[in-house]
């Protein structure tokens, strides 16, 4: 695994903002012409016009939160960019989404252990732009993700125990004018927080156009949320403490949105019932280290939980999906294990997360 740039800064959202931007620079701009080809490419669209598109949603970011505003502003000035390209990409998750694309998370807490954790599967090439940013805004939690250079947010955890993974959902209800980015703006906004009980706020008032997964927990406590454009439902863990989602609605209440969404990948099941079987296996008990081990599962191979290309000479095609990296939150530890790139091709080594502290 090649090194992770690491940017650690603390302040107002601008400077916070525009320090990330500068040590960060080349890979925010290396990011943002990665996306540039593959909405032109793949989707057809040109930069300019998801520039118009993407201030649809403007007016909703700043009211929502405006110091999420400020920090991409933070980041502009700092890596010597248009703002407009620093709102487009925090937008991504809401311009383009491909059914076919795959998430497997996982959250544990029984007998001394909790954790979440998830692979990340996108575009091939994104992984190289990976940032590990630490950061503090506005005397609030200390917070660490590991984030798609130049983006607010991706999955990560704060100095309050708080902790975040994610997962792509598409429900028919998607679409229409861009509100809350839910992946940078309202993920930054719930790592920003102190009390957990503040998250159901946020994703309540979020006014958004996209569906999208939050895996959560605060130290021991874990709770998955399937979140709609207009509406949310909570996953409570297991008797066994278990929780287990990929790319479709699993809650009673939401179920009924995956057979009215054509193009749903049928992977996404597969990998669902794939690593509940691999757990039961397990009798129900997890640690680290048998997460690891699931989340290098090659069941179905490509499209498995550790998910491969499917021809192996367009390794380099970024319009292919593949398993960029594995990401473990041990939540009462402040320990984070991750690899970039796909986990059956390296370990996962543990770090402490510095400053993250209460």
């Amino acid at each position: 695994m090649e090194k992770v740039v690491e940017v650690s800064v603390e302040g107002k959202p601008f400077h916070v903002g525009k320090v990330y931007g500068e040590k960060a620079k080349e890979l925010i701009s290396k990011n943002i012409e990665t996306y540039r080809t593959i909405f032109l490419k793949k989707y057809g669209l040109g930069w300019e016009k998801l520039v118009e598109k993407a201030y649809e949603g403007l007016e909703e970011v700043s009211s929502f939160n405006y110091d999420a505003v400020e920090f991409m502003k933070g980041i502009a000035e700092g890596a010597g960019i248009p703002f407009d390209d620093v709102l487009v990409l925090n937008y991504r998750y809401e311009i383009i989404f491909s059914e076919r694309s795959s998430c497997t998370s996982i959250g544990f807490t029984n007998r001394g252990e909790t954790f979440i954790a998830q692979n990340w599967d996108l575009y091939a090439g994104i992984e190289a732009n990976v940032v590990n940013l630490r950061y503090k805004v506005n005397g609030g939690p200390t917070v660490f993700t590991q984030v798609e250079a130049g983006g607010l947010t991706h999955r990560g955890l704060n100095s309050e125990g708080i902790g975040l993974c994610i997962n792509a959902l598409r429900s028919k209800e998607d679409g229409g004018k861009l509100g809350i980015p839910v992946i940078t703006v309202l993920g930054w906004s719930i790592l920003n927080c102190k009390r957990f009980s503040k998250i159901f706020e946020l994703v309540k008032d979020a006014k958004r156009n996209s569906s999208i997964n939050f895996l959560l927990a605060k130290k021991d406590f874990i709770v998955d949320l399937e979140l709609t454009p207009k509406d949310f439902e909570y996953i409570e863990a297991d008797d066994n403490g278990i929780i287990v989602h990929t790319n479709h609605f699993i809650s009673d209440r939401f179920r009924g949105l995956n057979a009215c969404l054509k193009g749903l990948s049928g992977d996404t099941f597969v990998r669902e019932i794939r690593a509940k079987q691999l757990i039961r296996k397990l009798n129900n008990t997890l640690n680290i280290e048998n997460v690891k081990e699931i989340f290098r599962d090659h069941f179905d191979y490509p499209s498995s939980i550790c998910r491969h290309i499917d021809e192996p000479g367009d390794y380099n095609t970024i319009s292919k999906i593949k398993t960029l990296g594995s990401t473990i939150f041990e939540t009462c530890k402040n320990i984070c294990h991750y690899t970039i790139g796909n986990p059956c091709k390296g370990q996962l080594p543990t770090d402490k997360i510095r400053g993250l502290e209460a």
